[in-house]
């Protein structure tokens, strides 16, 4: 009797690969990438070393998936509220909108937004190429909110907007001295002033009441 050699293969288990990155991001986001070992990546997540390198080839190319996955997920978020963005109040209340969204993303926003040195340079060209492309789109928004504005000055306009993005971020995650002496009111308050100017919309001076 001729046994079909498909039954005699053990069915497909499912991947850990997730278990791995879940537990890289949590351990990623408590501390500087450079002191976490893949000892440390598969004692929290219950596997063994060859587990991991059945998955991955380095902790390097662990890291640039997780800041991948999340310069994809940065990417999307801020297109969607520049999209939405529809007068200039609007566009300038992106900034303080990306600070709720980044709070509810989880620890892998730390681990994209507060980089160390020592990590590979792959990790630091994919946020490169996010930035060059947000800025691209804060671009555009700007033009298309005040399309007599000149290509030059929208670009310049657009870079200083998605650097305050990133600014913002990292000193909300990571407690900056400004975010502390400020605290989070104050500090949202400061960075709408600062999302008006980066934006090139200058708030209406009042109208000087007539002398009596």
């Amino acid at each position: 009797m001729t046994v079909d050699a498909t039954a005699r293969k053990p069915a497909n288990r499912p991947s850990r690969r997730h278990y791995l990155i879940d537990a890289a991001v949590e351990l990623f986001s408590l501390e500087p990438w450079e002191f976490i070992t893949v000892a440390d990546i598969v004692e929290r997540a219950g596997m063994t070393p060859a587990t991991f390198y059945y998955h991955f080839s380095s902790r390097e190319q662990l890291l640039e998936e997780i800041v991948q996955d999340f310069a994809l997920k940065w990417i999307a978020m801020v297109e969607r509220l520049l999209t939405a963005a529809d007068t200039p109040d609007a566009l300038i209340d992106v900034a303080g909108q990306l600070l709720d969204e980044i709070d509810s993303s989880g620890p892998i926003a730390k681990i994209f937004f507060l980089s160390t040195e020592k990590e590979p340079l792959l990790a630091e060209r994919i946020r490169t190429d996010a930035r060059k492309r947000l800025i691209r789109s804060a671009t555009k928004a700007v033009r298309r909110l005040d399309p007599r504005r000149d290509r030059a000055h929208a670009h310049v306009n657009g870079v200083a907007m998605i650097v305050l993005y990133e600014m913002a971020a990292r000193s909300h995650l990571g407690l900056a001295d400004a975010y502390r002496t400020l605290g989070p009111r104050r500090f949202r308050i400061e960075l709408a002033k600062l999302s008006r100017v980066s934006a090139g919309f200058a708030e209406t001076p009042e109208t000087p009441k007539p002398q009596p």
